[in-house]
């Protein structure tokens, strides 16, 4: 049926305005040619009605006229199937023969379905596609999304028919969206009701490798189904023995639960660890309660050797500084002025130091110096002292010194520290601004040292309020290993004064200096992996990082940025951005970051460590992602939950696996009826462009016409 109308080209102007309008065009044409007497009436009235056209075409164009095309469509009333497309439909359990009874169940109850409805198939696991070829090959179960498929579809169907487990492993549980639902819901049971109660370790987190002195963490997750209200004991070995235990008491008759077991070694080695869960009565299997794994411990210790050439309080102060802390090795010899040694004879060492710490320098025939400049490999600390800098001849070759020394003599004076670089820009200066005029003045000479090319200064001194030239700390680092020059002593009074801040300040900054050199310019600072080489589709992927600094201490205020990638593709052709993360810090340098899941495949991460611009570490991990296996941990068929979904959206559980009682519900309340659909289409004259086609032909035959009379 079509209604025509005429809106008008703008709503103030009524449409008697447009009348008035065409009246007067009518009498303007004829008007235009009333004066040609002389000429054939029939071009003269020619003339006139091409005008009237024209004028009568865009006078209802201006009135926008329109018809609206009403249209009535019938159709059978439709009914969706959902199929679950799932792995657990596939287990072989009781009386249920897997696919071969699910298939068999399908075809029997939807061929009870007449032809007076339109059936429709779909297929769900993760999310609802068209089909009903079941395969089986879904690894998880998402159900609401059959729930959010329906809601969506609800004006097209009259019912919608669910064949499932009703055993969720992914998205929210759909009963309570359920009774959103305006069409009713038709559930029916796939699967076996046999009972399984098993407690299983699904996993244990932990790091292969550890240090002495370092305390490492063990996560353990335990799922449990079937033992509501028990309690259970887990057990932490170490090396048979038992270590630790936690109890859990399930509240739940489905639970996981997360356990986190420390451990600490003193001593290096290979050490064995097992998680145990003695069994219960009517647990399936034991064979899932036990988890053995080794870790091999290192040593961490770091051998310092402390070569002195002179008596002086800085030689005992650095000492004592470095025998506090348990991870130093000290080695400690002193050469006397006689030529006698006191302490360890350091050139019978059988294997060389992780550090020197050189205080003040030998003679030129001392086999020491032959055996310094052996230790090419050895990172060095040279602290000056004051009758080694002033007898001593230059030692400007010495391949273990940052700065030249002059055998001049230079008077001594007392200076201040003059910190030369910013807060952070070194591995030793992460710390805040100091007010080193309130700190206790050092010893120096004022002559001016000169610094190899590859030389970082940190502080140069300050005399009377008045900066100078002469540097006091230096660095260098590259190739095998770094040095550190002190070109000032007095150190020792830092450590005496009763100033907290002067003390903090020199314990910090020194052992920090200890750790330092003694780390290689080439040491890896980050370390990245994943909690386990392989995940599975359905699992949250957790990438974790340790992190230490130049100084080899855990950094815990550094930004570490990840990007994930396919293993099989380079970074410059993927399609689209690779996708990016930011870690954080959970404790004592350790980093962690959960990036969701990702589809089956090989990946590549890549991490990048930064602290105030400066770049602590890069490194690079590899992981794959399988099929999952979350459908197998349950299979036991949830008809609680498909009960609820079809009373809560007006449908029945079709257990007895016959549509009799869906077929009977629909025609109670005529919903078996024939669908009718209306439709209309609204259709504008302004839209069609033959108007002004027929337009410009009018206003064509009246030129040709007044060419013919000569009219101008």
């Amino acid at each position: 049926m079509t209604t025509l109308f005429f809106q008008g080209f703008n709503p103030i102007i009524p449409i008697l305005a447009g009348l008035i309008l065409l009246i007067v065009c009518f009498t303007t044409a004829w008007w235009s040619y009333s004066y040609l007497s002389t000429v054939a009436p029939w071009k003269k009235w020619s003339l006139i009605a091409i005008r009237d056209s024209v004028f009568f075409i865009l006078v209802v164009l201006l009135l926008n006229p329109f018809f609206i095309d009403r249209n009535v469509e019938t159709s059978s009333p439709q009914i969706n199937v959902y199929l679950d497309n799932t792995q657990s439909l596939t287990v072989e359990r009781g009386n249920y023969s897997g696919l071969e009874s699910y298939r068999s169940v399908v075809n029997e109850l939807t061929s009870q379905i007449d032809d007076r409805y339109d059936v429709n198939f779909h297929l769900f696991d993760t999310a609802v596609n068209d089909g009903r070829e079941i395969s089986g090959n879904g690894t998880v179960t998402n159900l609401q999304s059959v729930v959010d498929h329906q809601i969506e579809n609800q004006d097209q169907t009259v019912a919608n028919l669910l064949f499932s487990d009703g055993i969720y492993t992914q998205g929210r549980n759909p009963v309570f969206s359920a009774q959103n639902l305006g069409t009713p819901l038709f559930t029916v049971p796939i699967g076996d009701t046999t009972d399984v109660q098993d407690i299983v370790i699904s996993d244990v987190e932990y790091n292969e490798q550890s240090y002495t002195n370092t305390e490492q963490s063990f996560r353990v997750n335990v799922n449990q189904d079937g033992f509501e209200g028990s309690t259970i004991t887990v057990q932490f070995l170490k090396d048979g023995e038992l270590a630790q235990s936690e109890q859990i008491t399930f509240s739940e008759s489905i639970s996981n639960h997360l356990l986190l077991f420390t451990d600490q070694h003193t001593e290096p080695g290979f050490y064995e660890y097992e998680i145990n869960i003695p069994g219960l009565d009517k647990e399936f299997t034991l064979q899932n309660n036990r988890e053995e794994f080794t870790v091999e411990v290192l040593d961490e210790k770091t051998r310092i050797a402390s070569l002195a050439f002179e008596i002086h309080p800085d030689v005992g102060a650095f000492r004592r500084l470095i025998a506090t802390d348990q991870q130093n090795e000290l080695i400690s010899g002193t050469r006397l002025s006689n030529g006698a040694m006191m302490g360890e004879d350091l050139t019978s060492l059988d294997t060389p130091p992780d550090l020197i710490v050189l205080h003040g320098l030998p003679d030129s025939n001392d086999p020491l110096l032959d055996w310094l400049q052996q230790q090419n490999e050895v990172p060095v600390i040279y602290f000056m002292l004051p009758a080694t800098r002033q007898y001593h001849q230059r030692l400007d070759d010495a391949n273990f010194l940052v700065y030249s020394i002059e055998n001049s003599r230079q008077n001594i004076i007392d200076i201040h520290l003059l910190q030369e670089r910013e807060p952070y820009s070194h591995p030793l200066l992460e710390f805040s601004p100091q007010e080193f005029r309130r700190f206790p003045t050092l010893k120096t000479y004022r002559s001016e040292a000169g610094s190899s090319a590859l030389a970082e200064i940190l502080f140069t001194g300050e005399f009377q309020r008045t900066e100078t030239d002469i540097p006091i700390i230096l660095t260098e680092s590259g190739g095998v290993r770094r040095l550190a020059g002190i070109n000032a002593f007095g150190w020792h009074r830092f450590n005496l004064t009763a100033n907290e801040t002067v003390s903090r300040f020199y314990t910090t900054f020194f052992t920090d200096l200890l750790s330092w050199a003694a780390t290689p310019p080439n040491q890896q600072n980050l370390s990245i992996n994943t909690i386990k080489p392989t995940f599975t589709e359905t699992e949250n992927i957790e990438i974790q990082a340790s992190l230490v600094n130049e100084r080899q201490q855990p950094e815990t205020d550094a930004v570490i940025n990840v990007t994930v990638i396919p293993a099989d593709v380079e970074a410059d052709d993927l399609e689209s951005d690779p996708q990016r993360f930011v870690m954080r810090h959970t404790r004592n340098g350790e980093y962690r970051v959960n990036i969701g899941n990702l589809p089956r495949g090989n990946y590549q991460v890549t991490g990048n460590a930064t602290k105030a611009d400066r770049q602590i570490g890069e490194d690079q991990a590899r992981f794959s992602v399988s099929q999952s296996r979350v459908e197998f941990i349950n299979t036991e068929r949830d008809d609680q939950l498909l009960q609820q979904l079809a009373l809560r959206t007006g449908g029945i559980f079709l257990g007895d696996y016959s549509a009799s009682p869906m077929l009977q519900f629909l025609e109670e309340n005529n919903l078996d009826q024939v669908v009718e659909t209306a439709t209309q289409e609204t259709r504008y004259f302004s839209n069609s462009p033959l108007w002004f086609v027929f337009v410009i032909l009018l206003l064509t035959g009246e030129w040709l016409i007044r060419r013919s009379l000569s009219l101008p």
